[in-house]
């Protein structure tokens, strides 16, 4: 039996782990296959190079790499009127005239009926995450002279501020038509319920009122101060067959506040203004889940491909510098490693193996990204 080498010997217990001794390859090496992955040729290097390599390209590359980023498509509610959308609501506040007047009919239906029936559209159709709250304004003592210091005084907060719009709804079975109009005192009540914002409109105050302050108020100057304050909210008012006159009165309050005024003269008319909040409502939301949405795919986008760039770098380094040290070592103990250069030459590949890697994730998950841009948008114009 002939000899073998002691040298032999060791260069072949080196190169098992790569390409097996003395015959074919017995599976690929870490260069291989991160360059096979990138579509690039494979320097092939010496059995003792790939070997000695191998000691420093143990980590598996493929856990620097997602297979997929999980990309959002939002649910957009269908069109049922038309109007524009607005600023999305954090609060709402309804306020109905609890004065005697309300009690007269209006096509059939007392005023009130239709003011609790307009609260309900002004609800109706909020997220859930979305508070609400019930105000009622004079609606204690009468509408006579003697009882004219309660009713201007009662302001009563009938549903305190709430995502659960359960005591709201409640509520309105509570209103009566009793008394005077403190319509100001009403609206200072109901800044107070509000929070601090800077955001105008995200807080909107609706007021359903059949007619003008009668408690001695400036209801202009408390809108003023709502809409243009600490809460920024936006007074809208809503008016049951008023005059000219009184109309005029109304507007200037909504006009403060930063709202708009409607005078509804009919229930048809009503049917027809609470369908255009709600349709201001589910524009609002589609805005509001069509940004979320698209936001959420590019930052869950940029974090994977960051990600992969954090992990592709630190390995590349850790391996680049694990290599050096050993060969440095070597060569200050007088043990040189004659395939040096080879072995470089194989680190390098397996490295721009994977920087090309990387590149290819990077467009494959961005135009995963622009894709569902695309169909976010669509879906978004379709649902207008």
């Amino acid at each position: 039996m002939k000899a073998v080498p002691v040298r032999s010997l060791v260069t072949c217990a080196l190169a098992l782990t790569l390409i097996g001794c003395g015959g074919p390859s017995g599976g690929q090496s870490a260069a291989d296959r991160d360059q096979a992955k990138a579509g690039g040729k494979v320097p092939r290097g010496s059995a003792e190079a790939r070997a000695y390599v191998a000691q420093f390209t143990k980590k598996d590359p493929d856990t620097c790499f997602k297979e997929d980023v999980a990309l959002k498509q939002p649910a957009l509610k269908g069109p049922v009127g038309d109007i524009a959308p607005r600023v999305p609501p954090t609060r709402v506040i309804v306020m109905i005239d609890g004065s005697g007047s309300m009690a007269g009919r209006m096509g059939g239906r007392t005023k009130l009926e239709l003011a609790r029936e307009a609260a309900l559209g002004f609800v109706d159709g909020l997220p859930a995450s979305v508070q609400t709250s019930l105000l009622v304004f004079g609606q204690q003592g009468d509408n006579s002279q003697a009882g004219k210091a309660k009713s201007c005084s009662a302001i009563d907060v009938l549903a305190p501020m709430s995502a659960d719009q359960g005591p709201l709804r409640a509520a309105l079975g509570q209103v009566r038509a009793v008394g005077w109009t403190p319509l100001a005192a009403g609206l200072d009540r109901a800044e107070a319920l509000l929070a601090a914002s800077a955001t105008p409109g995200e807080q909107v105050i609706y007021v359903v009122s059949d007619g003008e302050e009668t408690c001695g108020g400036d209801p202009v100057a408390v809108a003023r101060r709502i809409n243009s304050g600490r809460t920024r909210a936006i007074v809208n008012v809503i008016g049951f067959n008023l005059p000219s006159g009184e109309a005029a009165k109304l507007t200037a309050v909504a006009r403060a506040g930063g709202g708009g005024f409607v005078n509804l003269s009919n229930a048809a008319e009503l049917e027809r203004f609470t369908a255009e909040v709600r349709e201001s409502i589910r524009r609002t939301d589609n805005e509001v889940a069509t940004s979320i949405a698209t936001t959420d795919n590019n930052v869950a986008t940029s974090i994977a491909i960051t990600d992969a760039e954090t992990c592709v770098s630190i390995l590349a380094t850790d391996e680049d510098t694990a290599m050096s040290i050993d060969l440095t070592d070597r060569e200050v103990a007088g043990r040189p490693v004659s395939f040096r250069e080879d072995a470089k030459a194989l680190l390098k590949a397996r490295h721009d193996a994977l920087r090309a890697r990387l590149e290819a994730y990077r467009a494959r998950l961005t135009a995963a990204e622009a894709g569902a841009k695309r169909r976010i948008d669509s879906a978004a114009d379709a649902a207008r």
